[in-house]
């Protein structure tokens, strides 16, 4: 009878440390997933520089957007053409709604009518996500991503490279 409780013992302190694994499994690939997402974004916005350089310094009509600033309705530029600033406003617009803080935002709900974005229950974003976007007189672009981790602090993603 002692040696059945001991093998129940043991089997139950298994079980809970497999359980125990298995969640802490979840977590990372779920932190693994958003900051994969958050690179994408990052990447999605440095692409869009890139197609539209403008004049001068390549890129410099994307410059100056910051975690807080909210997203200002763009021209719309998918069946007209625009100009690079309007093209940039239209870029940094759709970048913005995409990163998941602005979700609720007119802007962003305008934006997300199916076509020219996903509706939100599609495609959310990151938890809080926000962008900046830098450029410096030598053409380093420095954009960072920003969210919420699971743990409740900010988390980033940061990349550095040439216009």
């Amino acid at each position: 009878m002692v040696e059945l409780l001991v093998a129940v013992l043991v089997m139950g302190v298994g079980v809970l440390g497999v359980t125990g694994l298995q969640l802490v499994s979840l977590q990372n690939n779920r932190d693994a997933l958003v900051r994969s997402e958050a690179l994408q974004l990052t990447y999605d916005i440095i692409d869009r520089i890139r197609i539209n350089p403008g004049t001068g310094t390549p890129g410099v009509n994307y410059a100056g957007v910051d975690f807080d600033d909210e997203p200002s309705a763009p021209p719309d530029c998918q069946g007209a053409d625009c100009s690079s600033d309007q093209m940039a406003q239209f870029d940094i617009a759709l970048w913005q709604c995409s990163l998941g803080a602005y979700n609720l935002n007119d802007v962003c709900d305008g934006l997300r009518d199916g076509a020219t974005l996903p509706v939100a229950e599609a495609q959310p974003g990151l938890p809080d996500g926000a962008g900046r976007i830098e450029i410096d007189g030598a053409g380093i672009i420095t954009v960072t991503v920003r969210w919420t981790g699971f743990n409740g602090q900010d988390e980033f993603v940061v990349v550095e490279t040439q216009g």
